[in-house]
Parts: structure tokens; sequence; C-alpha cells
């Protein structure tokens, strides 16, 4: 009888471990769509180790899981300035580019849930930028060309958060 009862709450630890792990993959696929999945995971993983008495991960890793996200966000917000300025953009298509990624991000999450932060970011950052630029210079193939750039930054840094992510 014993050994049921060590079997089977074996089976409902490693049932439960299975859930987590599904819970922290979702989670952190969840920043593709501009959702704070690595918070979320983070979360998850506290919750986790609470319930394990701290045993299962510990302080060390989740501080550094912390740290990662932390960076990812830093990255997140500076990476597609400074890919844009790199490409060319002035302060005008920098700027409308940023601002234009964060309205659009708003917006698209209105429009078509799920998908529609990261669709509506993209399109936003190349809206706004393109916009920024033609207002300076009033010169269309320069201000598209500085577009496509501004939704390859915004793409990079999500790309790069996430990744920031899933090795916490």
């Amino acid at each position: 009888m014993e050994q049921i009862a060590e079997v089977s709450g074996s089976i409902a630890y490693w049932l439960g471990v299975g859930v987590w792990i599904a819970l922290l993959l979702a989670a952190n696929f969840a920043i593709l769509i501009s959702f704070p999945g690595g918070w979320v995971a983070l979360g998850l993983a506290v919750l986790f180790d609470l319930f394990t008495g701290f045993s299962a991960i510990g302080f060390w890793t989740l501080g550094i899981f912390a740290a990662l996200l932390v960076v990812g966000e830093v990255i997140e917000s500076l990476l597609g300035l400074v890919y844009v300025s790199k490409k060319g953009a002035t302060r005008w298509g920098m700027i409308g580019g940023f601002l234009g990624g964060f309205g659009g991000a708003i917006a698209g999450s209105g429009a078509v849930p799920v998908v529609g932060t990261l669709v509506g970011g993209l399109l936003g950052a190349f809206g706004g930028a393109v916009a920024g630029e033609y207002l300076r210079d009033q010169q269309l193939e320069p201000s598209l060309r500085i577009g496509v750039h501004a939704t390859i930054g915004k793409l990079l840094a999500t790309t790069v958060k996430f990744g920031l992510s899933v090795a916490g």
C-alpha cells in the first residue's frame, strides 16, 4: 500500500511539474504578443519555489532571472531606437518610430486580440518613423526606408527580449 501512495504522489508531483513547465512556456511565448510573459513566468517560478520550500530553484536563480528580465526591458526600449539611428534616422524618425510602435501596439490590442499587439506595434513603428522623417525632410523614399528599419528594430528588440526571458 505504501508503494502505491509513493507512486501516486510521484505521479502527482510530475504532473504538477509538467503543468508548471507548460505555463512557463505559454508565458514566455506571450512576450511575442507584447504581454509581460517574462514577469508572469518569474511569478510562476517564485510560486513553484515557494511550494517546494525554496529548494527547487533557489534565490540566486530567481534573482538572475529577474535581472535578465530587467535587461530585456531596457534592451527592448533602446534597441529599436539605436538600430534605426544607425540606419540614418533623424531624431524625428526615431521619436516617430518609438511613439508609433507604442501607439500601434495599444491600437492593435483593441483591434485584433492576441496578435494585434505585435502587428500593431510593427505597423505603428513603421508609420511613425515614416511620418517623422517625412515631416522633417519632405522626401518619401528615404522616409519609407527608415520606416522599414524602424520595423526591423522593433522586431529585433522583441526577439531579444523573448530570448532573454526563455534563457531565464
